[in-house]
């Protein structure tokens, strides 16, 4: 109105008014997701959190079709989303009212460089409408929250819904087999005392049977020396041969090396089947053992000073002794070869002998790793070893024990003085009583028995050897070194190779060079394969190295067991070279791919870390900063060094720290998952900030609290924003309250003055038409041909006139006029309507096809206004048709029934559809098609009072289809049913 300001009013005493609000930047930077259309669905505006949402840009996005950035997800072939969200929109638009959706799926195209592709998602979406003074709608505003997570949690809580039901039934289950089994337990004492009869059967077979494997043993280990002898006699000669090519004579060794390996394993097995089949006689024969000990331990000279080991012989020189020559031999052979196995090198081994009340004491004393003292039996026990596995058969020390035990004597084993083990065994000097004594004679020590420095674990070859420069690192472990060397060589054209003797040393040198793959034994001395696997996946950096177990024992459950837990692959020996290779590339390709990948990753997640838009720490359970983003410092105004030496309660408000303790109590219980809180913090020169605080907590592999993750957003203009809404708000709702009064008055103006001017229009029109119709009945006979036309003209415009003053009363009337709701009869309606044409025009021949139990609910009067304006259309576009038929029917949409005025006349052009329902627009001639252009902005008017919707389709010289809907109850709709398709077809 003239002379009122439309800015607000400054209060007195403020000399500068307030800057008006930037409304772009607070809309775009709201933390909801707001995506604003235009009426023809076209974006015009997008908040900053609705683009970091989608994954898309303000500038891509912003006048483009909303459905040309957010299509459907092509891989889904359920995907709705579009036909859910545009049926939403095109509602908003003819309704003028806003539209909640239910939640939606609807996946959101990811970024080319994200990989491209679709990310599913779920959201809630509400559309509102914003419409203009006239009311007419301007734009959408298309709202949404993300509700992914919610669905996915709804999701994993029905799947323990579902595991809660099956662990419910199987209790029951096992109830039943408790019972079950109480009966069995009765069926099987009874079943036990024949299994005890059939044990004691079984026991006399099962001697019988180690009798057999006893000789079986004996006749086999007899076998094999025989093919041994001729193997290592035909390899010692041609390994002397010096025309020898230098690489078939290292494999000429290895064999050498091996096959009297072999012979000592044999030669162990036959002494031990003669044991236990008791074919083992003792012959004892008047030696000196002083002498004899002095000869065996001089085999081991050149051994001790190729490994730098002090070696000493101790005791008289001379000492006459009853015993068997032979078993002493083996005695003292197998007490020395297993101190030489287990002393390092440049350690110390020393063999004693002296005299004791009858008996010969001979000790072996060295600096070894000892034995504990839960295994000093053990390790005398057959086939059993000590912690150390240090190889072999586990017959050695049996065997002394069996033949101490056959002279009347004994070994044992306890700490050497200076570190070590000292193994003690006594035999008496004489003879029982009677026994026949034979006369000693120098025996030729067996060749095969003996130890070397090759057949030593330990030799040589620990040290990385080279390779391919920046090839990947094989760590191999082995304790036999020809099968160290062969492997090495095997692998050494495309990988660096590491090598270790035992599972210490592989731990060791895994720890220190940290290779790409280890390749190790399962059964080696000081620590086995699967103990150094154990402790390997338990050091940090180790648990992610691929290794490969070479093992040669059937242990399907150790196999199992590292396969599951430790291991990636697991290869029996003998094996194939190619397979060990392929196998080995693999699980390094493998590894290194992983390694990438896992770079790449990190990488992405620092860059997403550091430059967030918002926010970002990483706090200790006491709530310590333990690691910050640079948008943080930004927000506290306070540099990452300062931020790390303090907690977050050291830079929030006083009055705000405990405002969130009740969550953070909640989130360590694991009662909540996350929570979002506003609060206030301490930035520079203590200013208070506004954030938006998330919290959420992650936790070890025990379950407990390891560190919290917090999102801090800047919301301090937003603070700012709210109270200038306030303030606008207080405002807007005063000049609302003044304009709606303003409105109400002149509605109430403009409805007298309706009525006034029809009143007014109609008196002189009444008149001017009726003596324009007296002149032409009383003086037409006497009036010019001309007269007479200017006349009838007067009379047509006259009548057009009232027609037109009608029709704005009826547009006016289907707007201000209060409703009353009832139910609606269409089809009743519709017949009246037909019979009326049928009575004016009974020569017009129309088809007429109206369907039976068209009802709705609204006020009748208005739509049986708005139906004869429908058909009236229908009736007058159809009047120069030859085989004219108007219809009256329902379809389904899918959300109820939509109602159908249809004819086969003369039709439109569709791209003016719009214009059909605006007053006084026409699409046709008057001469070809009479009208005033009111009805059908009635109709729409009376539609949009019921909060229905109405369009028109057509094609020039097709006929039009006028759809519309009206409220249908949820009552009425199951009382009264669909409409049944029945038709009154009958010509008009």
């Amino acid at each position: 109105m003239v002379g009122k300001s439309s800015t607000p009013p400054v209060a007195k005493g403020d000399r500068s008014a307030a800057p008006a609000p930037d409304f772009r930047a607070l809309f775009e930077a709201v933390p909801g997701l707001y995506l604003v259309l235009d009426a023809d669905l076209g974006i015009v505006a997008v908040s900053d959190a609705y683009a970091q949402a989608t994954m898309t840009r303000r500038q891509d996005i912003v006048g483009r079709k909303i459905f040309d950035i957010f299509p459907d997800n092509p891989d889904d072939a359920n995907a709705d989303g579009v036909r859910n969200l545009r049926a939403s929109l095109e509602r908003v638009l003819a309704t003028r009212a806003a539209d909640a959706m239910a939640v939606q799926k609807y996946d959101i195209r990811k970024p080319e460089t994200e990989g491209g592709g679709f990310e599913v998602r779920y959201w809630s979406p509400i559309n509102s409408p914003v419409l203009r003074p006239d009311g007419s709608l301007a734009y959408i505003i298309h709202r949404v929250e993300d509700v992914t997570g919610f669905i996915q949690l709804q999701d994993r809580e029905a799947e323990r819904s579902r595991l809660a039901e099956s662990l419910r039934e199987r209790a029951g289950q096992m109830e039943a087999e408790v019972y079950a089994r109480s009966r069995e337990v009765a069926e099987s004492n009874f079943k036990l005392k024949q299994a005890n009869r059939e044990l004691a059967r079984l026991y006399e077979k099962t001697m019988e049977l180690d009798e057999l494997k006893s000789r079986f043993f004996a006749n086999v280990s007899h076998e094999l020396r025989t093919p041994l002898a001729l193997i290592l006699g035909l390899v010692d000669r041609r390994r002397t041969d010096p025309e020898l090519a230098e690489a078939v004579r290292r494999d000429m060794e290895g064999v050498h090396r091996n096959a009297r390996l072999l012979y000592r394993h044999v030669s162990n097995l036959l002494d031990i089947s003669k044991l236990e089949a008791g074919r083992m006689l003792i012959r004892y024969a008047q030696v000196d053992l002083g002498h004899e000990l002095r000869l065996i331990a001089s085999h081991f000279e050149s051994l001790a000073e190729e490994r730098g080991i002090r070696y000493a012989i101790r005791g008289p020189d001379r000492l006459p002794a009853q015993v068997d020559q032979e078993m002493c031999e083996r005695i003292v052979l197998n007490l020395l070869a297993n101190a030489f196995r287990h002393t390092p090198d440049g350690g110390a081994i020393t063999l004693s002998l002296r005299e004791r009340d009858g008996h010969a004491v001979i000790q072996v004393e060295d600096s070894g790793p000892g034995v504990p003292a839960a295994l000093r039996d053990v390790i005398f026990e057959r086939f059993r070893q000590g912690e150390s596995r240090s190889g072999g058969t586990g017959l050695g020390l049996a065997i002394v024990r069996e033949f101490c035990g056959l002279h009347g004597g004994g070994v044992a084993v306890s700490d050497a003085p200076g570190g070590g083990a000292l193994f003690s065994v006594d035999l008496p000097l004489a003879a029982p009583a009677g026994t026949e004594i034979e006369t000693g004679v120098a025996l030729a020590i067996d060749p095969g028995l003996l130890p070397r420095m090759e057949d030593d674990p330990r030799r040589d070859g620990t040290a990385p050897s080279r390779g391919p420069a920046g090839a990947p690192l094989i760590l191999i472990v082995e304790d036999n070194p020809d099968m160290r060397d062969f492997v090495a060589e095997a692998l050494a054209s495309q990988y660096r190779i590491a090598l270790a003797a035992d599972g210490q040393d592989g731990l060791d040198k895994a720890r220190e060079l940290h290779p790409d793959l280890i390749i190790s034994d399962v059964m080696m001395p000081r620590m086995s394969g699967d103990e150094m696997v154990a402790a390997l996946r338990g050091a940090p950096g180790m648990d992610d190295i691929p290794i490969i177990m070479l093992t040669a024992k059937a242990d399907d459950e150790l196999r199992i067991k590292l396969l599951r837990d430790a291991v990636q692959d697991y290869v029996h020996k003998p094996f194939s070279l190619e397979e060990l290779q392929a196998r080995a590339g693999r699980l390094i390709d493998e590894r290194r791919r992983k390694l990438t990948r896992l770079r790449e990753s990190e990488a992405r997640f620092r860059a997403i870390f550091e430059q967030a838009a918002v926010g970002i720490a990483q706090l200790a359970p006491d709530g310590r900063f333990l690691r910050v983003n640079a948008r943080l410092c930004d927000i506290l105004g306070l540099d990452r060094d300062a931020l790390l030496n303090r907690a977050i309660g050291d830079v929030t408000a006083p009055d705000d720290r405990d405002l969130d303790a009740p969550q953070v109590r909640a989130l360590i219980a694991g009662d909540i998952q996350t929570y979002t809180v506003e609060k206030r913090c301490v930035g520079q020169d203590a200013r208070p900030v506004w954030i938006s605080l998330t919290m959420s907590l992650v936790r070890d592999a025990l379950g407990g609290p390891d560190y919290f993750i917090a999102v801090m957003e800047d919301i301090q203009r937003r603070k700012q924003a709210e109270n200038d809404v306030l303030r606008l708000n207080a405002s807007l709702e005063q000049r609302v309250r003044e304009r709606t009064s303003e409105l109400q008055a002149a509605n109430e103006e403009l409805e007298s003055f309706s009525y006034a001017v029809s009143h007014d229009l109609r008196a002189p029109l009444r008149a001017m038409t009726g003596f324009s119709q007296a002149l032409v009945e009383d003086y037409g006979e006497s009036l010019a041909d001309e007269a007479r036309g200017y006349l009838s003209e007067i009379v047509r415009g006259g009548r057009h006139m009232g027609e037109l003053i009608d029709g704005l009363l009826q547009l006016a009337r289907a707007t201000r006029r209060e409703l009353r709701i009832d139910h609606v009869d269409l089809s009743g309606m519709a017949r009246t309507v037909r019979d009326e044409y049928s009575r004016i025009k009974p020569k017009r021949r129309v088809r007429w096809r109206i369907a039976d139990g068209l009802t709705a609910w609204g006020d009748s009067r208005m739509i049986d206004a708005a139906l004869r304006n429908l058909l009236d259309n229908a009736w007058k576009y159809t009047a120069h048709t030859d085989d004219a038929t108007i219809s009256v029917h329902t379809e389904d949409d899918g959300a109820g029934p939509v109602y159908c005025v249809a004819d086969n006349g003369a039709g439109f052009d569709p791209k003016h559809a719009e214009k059909l329902f605006k007053p006084f627009s026409r699409l046709h001639r008057q001469d070809e098609f009479p009208g005033i252009g009111i009805g059908l902005a009635t109709v729409r008017r009376i539609i949009h009072r019921h909060g229905g919707t109405i369009q028109a389709v057509a094609s020039p010289g097709k006929g039009a289809v006028f759809r519309f809907t009206l409220p249908m109850t949820e009552a009425e709709t199951s009382e009264e049913g669909a409409p049944d398709g029945r038709q009154d077809d009958s010509p008009g």
